[in-house]
């Protein structure tokens, strides 16, 4: 994104209330644009028609269309925009699923004026954003439970500058700053990242992300 430009945020969420109480406390921020609102994920896909936003603060639960599949819908016509899930709910499903659809973040709606705006940014890097007790009750849930990598369930085989790339991965670096990290060029780090996504049956980051966190908590390398 232009680093000269406002960051351009669309809202959307069920509860009126809540829209204009988003609006009132974004709309101060100076690097900050509101683009548009919607009371529900099939009126964020009308808006969609007219301006696109670089981020979007999506509730989970409204009538018609949630979050869930609104965040799908969207991310497989606009791919870049980064969507944040804003709400009150921490179950575990909304949580990786919304995350697996493509969400760049879950953020629960106790969460402070200023921290929003800092996650709004980090979204924009390239990092993955969870509160912390959505991030505990994701670790627990992945502890708990197994998740099928790759083909048939296998557990892939990274190497050694696999699992390097991987660990720096799901802390939140993007490709730029892994490539800096480790001394590559960020074609090279595309390349490394292309391969851990296939030996992981993914293409998406965030799921990738669930993913490795488990492989990685295993012990095994």
């Amino acid at each position: 994104m232009d680093s000269n430009r406002n960051i351009r945020v669309m809202l959307v969420d069920d509860q009126r209330i809540m829209l204009e109480g988003l609006e009132t406390l974004l709309s101060i921020r100076s690097e900050i644009e509101i683009v548009g609102t919607a009371l529900t994920g099939e009126e964020a896909l009308e808006r969609l028609h007219s301006v696109v936003p670089d981020v979007i603060l999506m509730d989970i639960r409204m009538p018609g269309m949630g979050g869930v599949k609104a965040t799908e819908a969207i991310k497989r016509l606009h791919p870049h925009v980064i969507i944040l899930i804003l709400t009150t709910f921490d179950d575990d499903a909304y949580i990786i699923e919304a995350l697996c659809n493509g969400a760049s973040g879950y953020l629960l709606k106790d969460i402070d004026g200023e921290k929003l705006v800092q996650s709004i940014n980090e979204a924009l890097s390239g990092n993955l954003l969870l509160t912390g007790k959505v991030a505990q009750k994701l670790a627990l849930n992945i502890r708990n439970k197994n998740s099928s990598f790759g083909i048939a369930g296998k557990e892939p085989e990274l190497t050694q500058r696999e699992l390097d790339l991987a660990r720096l991965l799901i802390e939140g670096y993007n490709s730029k700053e892994i490539a800096e990290k480790l001394f590559l060029t960020q074609g090279t780090v595309k390349n490394y990242l292309s391969d851990i996504y296939t030996k992981i049956g993914t293409n998406d980051r965030a799921k990738a992300v669930l993913l490795l966190k488990r492989y990685l908590s295993t012990g095994e390398q």
